[in-house]
This record gives structure tokens, C-alpha cells and sequence, in this order.
């Protein structure tokens, strides 16, 4: 059985007059499509299982376990180093992506680098007895996930013309917040032991990455190579905003909205306490609450909106609608008497988090400046997915100590600010001429 050419995925197979086959050829293609969507999706959960679960339990309990009066302190250290990792991680995989030449293809080898990644992160996690064996620990699994999710974007942006992104980029962008769902889910049995905490994640995005690497035809085009020039390797970290003023937009757009989505997460389970009074008991069935509600809606719009959006060839409009619809859901929140109000709130978020990443990543794709090698381009756009979290936390203590006084800290100021920004980012979009 011969695999499928990569051009395969690029469009439908036409004959010798150059005419669209819509028979069983052209249904062949779009099987292959959807087969690798699949296995795209797959991945992108699982590295997202394998990551969240990390960040929002198995780090917490190590660090416990380690140092209990310590353990605020060691989280700290080790997720400011991680974030560190990240921000130079995200451009240069992208770019030794691009300038991969191995037997196995440009983008294969790094999918193993990310298997390879997760499980040794994994397994010093467990066997962790010492702060830097766990700090370590963490770097591994934060660079198997943005290993992971910078080849997954560039796999889609290698082998999906732009008019069939649209729903299959809406599915990856659920593939984290998923993720993030499942990873808290199979600690429910568990209890607090580590082990199958540690190791079913871990499994999972070691699966899923596999299968993706196993499945998906990688060939190598010599031709496409970059450059390297001692110039364009210090450009790894640079795109000129002037020459490429789409991409600084997008860029702008892409970290103001997500600062105003920073300003609620960074925040929500200390405004839950002192705002909405919730007793710590309650407060993880709350916050398991609002991951439901909006991994919930995002599931239910993505997928429609992004398929809405390749059919009209249209995504600025529904960015700086999303944008909107965030702002509004910042509001509604920053108002919130009690808990029920606080998560219809969520749920407007949610909507708004679901037709933006439906349609989003697919503007950027077409706006990059070098398409044929987009990984590193990719990976700096990705920069501006983490950077608003360290943004948010510099400006946060000056927002909460706006008027604060005997209420306690100033939460209003704080998700107005976010939603201004979400706003703002939202009509950044309209100054990108390469896209609609």
C-alpha cells in the first residue's frame, strides 16, 4: 500500500484538463483530510493533558510533598524559570523545525522530541526527592508541550490550503482546554497519588503524538530551506514590524485579547473567595464549574463558526466580534454578585473564546511572512499567547489597589481593564490588509 503524497492534503485531485474530480478520488482526499485533522487533534489534546494537569495539580502535590512550607515558594521558582523556556522555546523550535532536513522530515523529529520530552518529565516528576530534579522536571514537560503544539500549527499550516482551515484550526484550539478537562478529570479517582496523576497524562500525550508521527507524511523540500545566515539566526526572535505590519498586528490583537482572558484566570479563584465569599471547600468544584462551562461552549462554537468562516472567506469580522463578546463577558463579571451570576458570565467569556479561536489562528496563518517556513513565525505568535500572563501580574497590583479599602481588592478594575484590552485587540484586527 503506498502512503499518500503530501500534496494529498493540499487540494482535490484534478485530471489532465485541469477540472476538479468529485468522485471517489475527491472523496478519497477529503478522508485523508480528515484523517489527519484527527490525528492533529488527538496530539494537540494530549500534549494539553499532559500540561495542564501538570500546571494545575501534579506540580501543586510534588511541590507538597517536597517542602509543604516551601512549596508556594518552589512552584514560583520553577514556573518562572518554565515561563522563561517558553518565550525562547516557542520561536526556536519553530525555526530548527524549518530548517530541519532528517530523513524523517521537517516536522517528525520534533514530534518524537516531544514524546521523548513528556515521558522523561514524567518520570522525574514522580521520582523527584529535590527541588532542582523537580524544576527540571517541569522544563521537561513545558518543552515537550511547546514542542508539541508549535509542529502540530505548522503541520496544519504545511498541509491545509486556507480555505479548509477554518474547522480544523477551531478543533485544535479546543485541543488544550480539552485537554485541560481530561487531565482534571482522571484526578477524581485518584485521589492524590501521583503516580497515575503523573502517568496518564503523560501516556496520553505520548500517544497522541506517536500516532500523529506515525500517520502523517512528512517529506522534506530542500528548496524551502531558510537561510542561515548569521543575521536570519538572530531573526529567530525578531519579525520587522514595519516590513511585515500584518504580522505586528495580529501580534498587538493576538496579546491585548489575551491579556483581558489573563485578567480573569490569573484572578478568579482569589475573587471567588474574597468577592463572592465561597468557602475554600467549594472553590475547587467552582473552578472545575467554570472549565466545563467554557471548554463546553467553546466545543459547541468553534467547530460551527469555523466552518460558517471558510464558506464566507471572511475572519476579521468574527475576531473583533469575539473581542466583543469577551469585553462584554469581563463586564458581566467584574459585576457578579454571587456565584450563579459569575457563571453566566463564564459562559459569555466561553462564547467568546470559542468564535475566536475558530477563526483567529487561521487569519494569522495567511498573513505570515514566509509560508513556506512558518513554524518560527508561528512560535513567535505564540509568544503572544504566554506573554499577557506575566503582563497581568506587573499590572494587577496597581488595578486591585484602585478605591481599595474595607471591601478588599478592587476586582472591577481589574476585569474592566481586560475587557478594555480585549476590546482594543479586537480592532487591531481591522488594520490587517493581507486577510479578510
Amino acid at each position: 500500500m503506498t502512503h499518500p503524497a503530501q500534496g494529498e492534503f493540499l487540494s482535490p485531485p484534478t485530471d489532465d484538463a485541469g477540472q476538479e474530480h468529485t468522485g471517489p478520488m475527491a472523496t478519497a482526499t477529503h478522508r485523508s483530510r480528515r484523517v489527519l485533522v484527527f490525528f492533529l487533534v488527538l496530539a494537540m489534546i494530549g500534549a494539553g493533558a499532559a500540561q495542564m494537569s501538570a500546571a494545575l495539580l501534579t506540580l501543586t502535590l510534588k511541590a507538597t510533598e517536597l517542602n509543604a512550607s516551601a512549596a508556594t515558594t518552589t512552584i514560583s521558582i520553577s514556573s518562572a524559570v518554565a515561563g522563561v523556556l517558553t518565550l525562547a522555546a516557542l520561536p526556536l523550535v519553530g525555526a530548527l523545525s524549518d530548517r530541519s532536513r532528517s530523513r524523517w522530515g521537517r516536522r517528525r523529529p520534533y514530534l518524537l522530541l516531544s514524546a521523548l520530552a513528556f515521558t522523561i518529565g514524567g518520570v522525574l516528576l514522580v521520582a523527584a526527592r529535590n527541588v532542582p530534579v523537580f524544576v527540571a522536571a517541569h522544563l521537561l514537560i513545558t518543552l515537550g508541550f511547546v514542542t508539541a503544539s508549535v509542529t502540530i500549527i505548522a503541520l496544519l499550516t504545511d498541509q491545509l490550503p486556507d480555505d479548509r482551515r477554518g474547522a480544523p484550526t477551531a478543533l485544535l484550539s479546543m485541543g488544550t482546554p480539552l485537554g485541560a478537562l481530561i487531565g482534571m478529570a482522571v484526578a477524581v479517582p485518584f485521589g492524590d497519588h501521583l503516580l497515575p496523576l503523573v502517568a496518564i497524562p503523560t501516556a496520553l500525550a505520548v500517544i497522541g503524538v506517536l500516532s500523529l508521527a506515525c500517520i502523517v507524511r512528512d517529506p522534506h523540500h530542500p528548496e524551502h530551506r531558510p537561510r542561515s545566515t548569521p543575521a536570519q539566526l538572530l531573526g529567530i526572535f525578531w519579525v520587522n514590524p514595519i516590513r511585515h505590519a500584518d504580522f505586528a498586528w495580529v501580534f498587538s490583537s493576538r496579546m491585548l485579547v489575551f491579556s483581558g482572558v489573563a485578567a480573569l484566570n490569573g484572578y478568579q479563584a482569589i475573587y471567588m473567595l474574597q468577592r463572592l465569599h465561597l468557602q475554600p471547600a467549594s472553590l475547587g468544584t467552582a473552578i472545575l464549574l467554570t472549565v466545563v462551562l467554557n471548554a463546553g461552549i467553546t466545543m459547541l462554537v468553534a467547530p460551527v463558526i469555523g466552518k460558517i468562516s471558510d464558506r464566507l472567506n471572511l475572519r476579521k469580522p468574527f475576531i473583533l466580534a469575539a473581542a466583543v463578546i469577551l469585553g462584554i463577558g469581563l463586564v458581566l463579571a467584574s459585576f457578579a454578585p454571587n456565584l450563579p451570576m459569575y457563571l453566566i458570565a463564564c459562559t459569555v467569556v466561553g462564547l467568546g473564546q470559542g468564535v475566536y479561536f475558530a477563526v483567529e489562528l487561521v487569519l494569522a496563518t495567511q498573513i505570515l511572512p514566509d509560508k513556506k517556513n512558518p513554524a518560527k513565525d508561528l512560535g513567535i505568535l505564540k509568544i503572544a499567547d504566554n506573554l499577557p500572563v506575566t503582563i497581568v501580574s506587573a499590572v494587577a497590583p496597581f488595578l486591585l489597589a484602585i478605591g481599595a479599602g474595607t471591601t478588599g481588592p478592587n476586582f472591577s478594575a481589574l476585569f474592566i481593564a481586560g475587557a478594555l484590552s480585549s476590546i482594543l485587540g479586537g480592532f487591531c484586527i481591522l488594520l490587517v490588509r493581507g486577510a479578510r
